[in-house]
């Protein structure tokens, strides 16, 4: 019973993982970089605002106090992100660095 415990306490750290060390700007444009290329999350649709005559933008706000955009081409069907922007609360926008075993 004491292995299965064992077992069964540390099985959600391995899946979850953890966050560590100071949050930056850095972190934070990596992980948005990451998105580039990848098609828009199904429930950001209902965020659409013209960014200009060529691009849609899709905002939102994440972490609290940074507002920012998806940038999607609006002729593309599939709604694939080609960049990001700040729209303000630059100085709240910083992640801190995750960590997972799987």
């Amino acid at each position: 019973m004491k292995i299965i415990s064992l077992i069964l306490t540390i099985t959600p750290l391995i899946y979850t993982g953890c966050y560590m060390g100071a949050s930056t700007y850095e972190i934070f444009k990596k992980n948005m970089d990451l998105q580039i290329g990848r098609g828009l999350y199904p429930g950001m649709k209902d965020r659409k605002k013209i960014y200009d005559g060529e691009y849609d933008i899709y905002s939102a706000e994440y972490p609290k106090g940074c507002n920012w955009g998806y940038l999607v081409k609006r002729n593309d069907e599939k709604k694939t992100i080609v960049g990001w922007k700040i729209i303000s609360g630059e100085e709240y926008c910083k992640e801190q660095q995750a960590y997972s075993l799987f």
